[in-house]
């Protein structure tokens, strides 16, 4: 199309995509069309970006190369120097010590020792904060693990302890740390902060010689980088994983290759996806009952959420190639971890099911798409998850785009008018 040509169809899509409300502000024309194309405009305003992923029929703005400056410019990279010296705990001191935005900068009182009921309380906590990260996602819970791993950073930094003790305490400080940078990567908060609870996760992980936890924080922060768009970096991260290969159980080790599998969707390398996918189950099969009791990769590698992991990954494949047999494949995964995740993993379940929707809706099966719109914005309701609120979007583009049989256009006028006020309740 021409710029003039672009910039009518803008229009058309915005005033179908908003009928009845007053767009004077949100036109545009072929000198806006120019200077989106030089780059002058990075980031123009929801409307118009709904407007331009309806006319060039895509379901994102990193498709169309569009992206927020505020948040682009701030998604520093951790230096992989900062990552190899804590995995082999070598940080500055000043590095591993009080990370986050919440910390209170008040001299905190430590015990002067630590024994096991210091411990077995620390361990409590962090079982209820993990609850909380999986019903209501971490935006609720996150300030409350800073404060209470800022506390656990001066004990190990300060209390006296057996070695015994100090090695314990410094494994579960470092969970503690990885859950605060899962939260915070969930909760949108600026790569930065979400790296560097990462990263001291891994320091403290390795001071513990927990070669599970290290492991597990990796994947972790591999899972965020991709997340963000550095691929190659997540691949970077993971590859020390497999440097301990040996001593990671099948359960950790089908963790590790979901991780894989989804930064090769990512990067749209559906080979390699797939055969990824096929690693971790194969590992997840070795697990049998051993895997269930594990203490450090049970929790987060259940069946639902190796099944749903394994669907996610997918989901970026079949979205992207729009290949018919690769939604139905990503479908039943999800669908097959849906019926795993428990009512309280509220996060997951309206993750899987949003996603289910969108690859319904895009496949053509409006009725069950509709249907899977309904159960997941029920499953929804009390989460505060950027990632979630991501996925909405993407549904909401997907319905946009959808043009189903007139008996179904007054359902799904109501999906897109609820889908577009649950996003705003997440903001």
């Amino acid at each position: 199309m021409s710029r003039t040509e672009l910039a009518d169809a803008v229009n058309v899509a915005l005033d179908r995509h908003h009928p009845g409300r007053n767009l004077a502000a949100h036109y545009v024309d072929s000198r806006w069309v120019g200077k989106l194309e030089r780059g002058e405009h990075r980031w123009p305003s929801r409307e118009r970006r709904t407007a331009l992923r309806q006319v060039l029929g895509v379901t994102t703005d990193t498709e169309l190369g569009l992206y927020c400056p505020r948040r682009t410019e701030s998604r520093a990279i951790p230096d992989r120097r900062q990552v190899t010296a804590a995995w082999f705990g070598k940080l500055p001191g000043d590095l591993a010590q009080l990370p986050g935005p919440w910390t209170s900068g008040l001299g905190l009182q430590a015990p002067a020792r630590i024994e096991w009921p210091h411990v077995e309380a620390l361990q409590r906590s962090i079982t209820l904060f993990e609850e909380w990260d999986h019903q209501h996602g971490g935006g609720l819970a996150r300030a409350a693990m800073a404060g209470q791993l800022e506390w656990a950073c001066r004990v190990a930094r300060q209390a006296s302890a057996t070695e015994t003790v100090r090695r314990t305490w410094l494994s579960t400080a470092a969970r503690l740390a990885d859950l605060a940078g899962w939260a915070c990567f969930d909760s949108g908060d600026e790569p930065a902060t979400t790296q560097r609870y990462l990263i001291m996760a891994i320091q403290f992980a390795t001071e513990a010689e927990d070669v599970q936890q290290r492991a597990h924080t990796a994947t972790t922060l591999g899972r965020h980088l991709t997340y963000v768009g550095q691929v190659s970096d997540a691949l970077d991260v993971i590859g020390l994983v497999h440097s301990d290969w040996r001593e990671i159980p099948s359960l950790g080790r089908a963790a590790v290759r979901i991780v894989e599998a989804r930064a090769y969707a990512k990067s749209h390398d559906s080979r390699a996806c797939i055969r990824a996918v096929a690693q971790c189950d194969e590992e997840f099969s070795a697990s049998g009952l051993d895997g269930i009791k594990d203490p450090v990769w049970s929790y987060y590698a259940d069946a639902g959420q190796i099944l749903g992991d394994a669907g996610h990954a997918l989901f970026d494949i079949a979205m992207a190639t729009h290949d018919r047999q690769q939604m139905a494949m990503a479908i039943s995964r999800l669908q097959s971890a849906y019926s795993y995740h428990p009512m309280e993993a509220a996060r997951s379940r309206a993750l899987t099911m949003i996603r289910i929707a969108c690859l319904q809706v895009r496949n053509g099966n409006f009725a069950s798409g509709l249907n899977s719109v309904r159960a997941g914005l029920t499953d929804a309701r009390g989460v505060h998850s950027s990632r979630l609120r991501d996925d909405l979007r993407v549904l909401e583009s997907v319905l946009a785009n959808s043009d189903p049989e007139p008996s179904l256009a007054g359902e799904l006028a109501a999906a897109r008018a609820h889908v577009a006020e649950t996003v705003r309740q997440q903001v």
